[in-house]
């Protein structure tokens, strides 16, 4: 009787009690068999009990069958063999065995011995759970819940976990507390009810079930059905957590740290969340590397920050990650042990967090991928990424961005190899340093840059770049210096008409007085040539007329070149403290 007992152990949940009436309820003579058999395997002897066994089972022995179909599964006394385990249990199923009707259900589930058929496993949960098996019955609730193996059907599922809960199937009675619970199940049908969900999770408590002691917790905490009463929730929080239960001392925690319910305790805020970091929550392994990092209730260390964050990352926190990133990217200051810049390990953990779908890493991706740090540029890639960004600025960088790719296939005119519509700052300025103009100056706080272009282009002396305060190109000015030669400007407009074809707008006469000639190009870029008098210093100016007005607007704001560039802006508006989980 022992063995019998043992051996059904092993198999997940069987019914005991109904494989004993099995063995003993047919003829003495196969009652004394099957003693023969249990004798030999309590011995050690598996195999003489299989030869015993066997015989049985084939002429129908429901127990035989089942205890068979044990051997084969677990290789005892014969080679293991899922197919023929299979085989035996099906034959014991099919006589009205609800154990072996449980294992062959889980058999299909899993397709061991067999294809998988999840359509054949609910029929012997089925089978099982009709006959009063508890586990069956909250299998089959998962089945219809879930829509495996038949359509979804709340009302069957709500059924069956409640005929599993009233034989006090802990998990069964969980999850029906959660269906009265959440809102979101509305779209199953269920209304929901706060009052069955609590009932049905105080009836899991009672059992001691540390989930069931964590999900009343957290109905007091927030008064759901109930008036809300934070002793209560901390002390069901407590239970849980002194046994052991992760997700509770992390509730713990928070409290503390917040002072919710509680003194504000930061020191032993840092007490249970480290007994839930050390049992893999990663939200408590966050709030640790958080802690840690601003110094509360612990001395400040942005290395012990950066442990705890890489440990909560590596089980894919996404927030934690982003952290990271932002350490790499602004590096510290003010600890004992401060962090570099690592450009390359924030891109890194910017796409980590990304992939995850956190949504402040992709815009910080996206900037990188836009401006091609630590990889290629891939505007494309940048303009998917701010549109999944939920940050103002990141909308701002859309547009813009997305304004640049619309205006390269419409833009021609080019300055340096550029199409100067879409130019900005920095591109200009890369350019220009590689023609080996000398800089005359060239200052983010100032309008515009400065060169000095008489080595490069015959006969001019400097060609001044303006730009608005978001770095866009304004204007180009080249200047040429007459001396003196009132031809000078024939000759350039001559040159600029082989080019453009004749201007659209003259006005003066070209030897003598104050002239200029206009051309708007194809992309909308106004050309203007033109000379002052008696001075004939000629000045070509090439200027995009939006970009104009709006650096006509700034300046009308502030005429003291109150000018910061877009990239300092961007970085006062994502500073490097930690953002907080809550």
């Amino acid at each position: 009787m022992e063995f019998i007992i043992g051996m059904m152990l092993k198999v997940p949940h069987l019914l005991i009690s109904s494989i004993l009436l099995f063995c003993f309820s047919g003829p003495l003579f196969a009652q004394a068999k099957f003693t023969d058999g249990y004798e030999a395997a309590q011995s050690g002897n598996y195999k003489k009990a299989v030869q015993i066994w066997l015989p049985l089972a084939t002429q129908g022995d429901p127990a035989a069958q089942y205890t068979v179909g044990w051997m084969y599964e677990s290789g005892q006394g014969v080679a293991k063999d899922f197919k023929k385990a299979i085989y035996w249990y099906q034959k014991a199923a099919q006589q009205g065995n609800p154990a072996a009707q449980y294992v062959t259900a889980t058999m299909y589930a899993k397709g061991v011995g067999t294809e998988q058929d999840s359509s054949k496993a609910l029929s012997y949960f089925l089978l099982a759970a009709n006959q009063g098996d508890p586990i069956s019955q909250f299998q089959v609730g998962n089945y219809y819940l879930q829509g495996i193996g038949t359509k979804q059907n709340t009302t069957q599922s709500i059924y069956w976990y409640q005929k599993s809960a009233e034989q006090g199937h802990v998990n069964a009675q969980i999850s029906l507390g959660k269906l009265y619970q959440s809102a979101q199940n509305n779209e199953l049908g269920i209304k929901q009810d706060y009052k069955k969900s609590i009932y049905w999770y105080q009836k899991a408590a009672t059992q001691n079930n540390l989930a069931a002691q964590y999900e009343l917790a957290m109905i007091y905490e927030k008064g759901l059905g109930e008036k809300q009463s934070y002793p209560r929730a901390i002390q069901l929080y407590t239970k849980s957590a002194t046994n052991g239960y992760a997700p509770s001392a992390f509730k713990l925690g928070q409290l503390l740290e917040l002072g919710d319910g509680t003194t504000t305790n930061f020191s032993q805020a840092l007490v249970w969340y480290r007994q839930a970091a050390l049992q893999g929550n990663t939200d408590a392994q966050y709030r640790l590397g958080y802690l840690s990092q601003m110094g509360k209730g612990t001395a400040k260390n942005i290395q012990v920050a950066i442990e705890w964050y890489t440990q909560a990352s590596r089980r894919d926190h996404a927030q934690a990650y982003y952290q990271l990133a932002q350490i790499y990217e602004y590096g510290t200051s003010g600890f004992p042990n401060d962090i570099s810049r690592n450009l390359q390990k924030a891109f890194k953990n910017y796409q980590y967090a990304s992939t995850l779908d956190f949504k402040l890493a992709h815009a910080k991706l996206a900037y990188f991928y836009e401006h091609g740090i630590f990889t290629k540029v891939n505007k494309a890639e940048a303009i998917a990424l701010y549109k999944k960004a939920s940050q103002t600025w990141a909308k701002t960088k859309l547009e813009k961005l997305v304004s640049h790719e619309q205006c390269l296939d419409t833009a021609t005119t080019l300055l340096f190899s550029e199409l100067i519509s879409c130019a900005d700052r920095t591109l200009l300025r890369d350019k220009i340093k590689q023609q080996s103009i000398k800089v005359l100056s060239e200052d983010n706080t100032q309008w515009s840059d400065r060169y000095f272009t008489g080595a490069m282009i015959k006969g001019s002396s400097e060609l001044t770049i303006d730009y608005t305060r978001e770095n866009q190109f304004v204007k180009a000015t080249y200047t040429f210096v007459g001396r003196n030669n009132p031809a000078l400007i024939g000759k350039i407009k001559q040159q600029l008409t082989e080019r453009y074809g004749e201007p659209h707008l003259s006005i003066g006469e070209a030897l003598q007085g104050e002239t200029s000639y206009q051309w708007t190009l194809k992309d909308s870029i106004t050309l203007n040539i033109y000379r002052f008098w008696p001075d004939t210093t000629t000045f070509v100016e090439y200027i995009q007329p939006q970009n104009l007005q709006l650096q006509k607007a700034q300046q009308e704001q502030s005429m003291e070149h109150a000018f910061r560039p877009e990239s300092e802006q961007q970085a006062e508006s994502t500073a490097s403290a930690p953002i907080t989980l809550f």
